[in-house]
């Protein structure tokens, strides 16, 4: 996760610059952005306020900052990568026997492969 950091309040700027300091990177490496106010960009806002709506509840501590940012993260940017990613409908009618058996050896692997590592950590 790579976040931008775009507040008018200096204090929070700042205080989220000290926290985030690890995933922070500029407007254009980043996938999302943190604001105190809403802007007209092109990437994803996250924003960080007192009010229901906010992705970020204010106040907050280091465990709540990275709660709201693991929801923000998985419900609203990963959810978008998803989606842009679709197969396209063509791509879904495969009647080539042998392609079909080497898409299906792909995902098995895959899947074995996903299986293996989530059991090595413990899931």
């Amino acid at each position: 996760m790579k976040v931008s950091i775009m507040c008018e309040s200096m204090l929070l700027q700042d205080a989220l610059s000290y926290y985030l300091k690890d995933i922070l990177t500029t407007f254009n490496d980043c996938e999302f952005v943190i604001s105190d106010t809403p802007l007209q960009i092109s990437k994803p806002l996250c924003i960080i306020g007192s009010t229901s709506q906010s992705d970020i509840k204010k106040p907050f501590t280091q465990v709540s900052l990275s709660k709201d940012l693991q929801n923000f993260y998985h419900h609203k940017v990963k959810s978008t990568k998803i989606i842009a990613n679709t197969i396209p409908e063509n791509f879904l009618n495969i009647k080539n026997p042998e392609l079909k058996l080497q898409i299906d050896s792909i995902l098995e692997e895959f899947s074995s492969k996903i299986y293996q590592t989530l059991k090595n950590n413990g899931q």
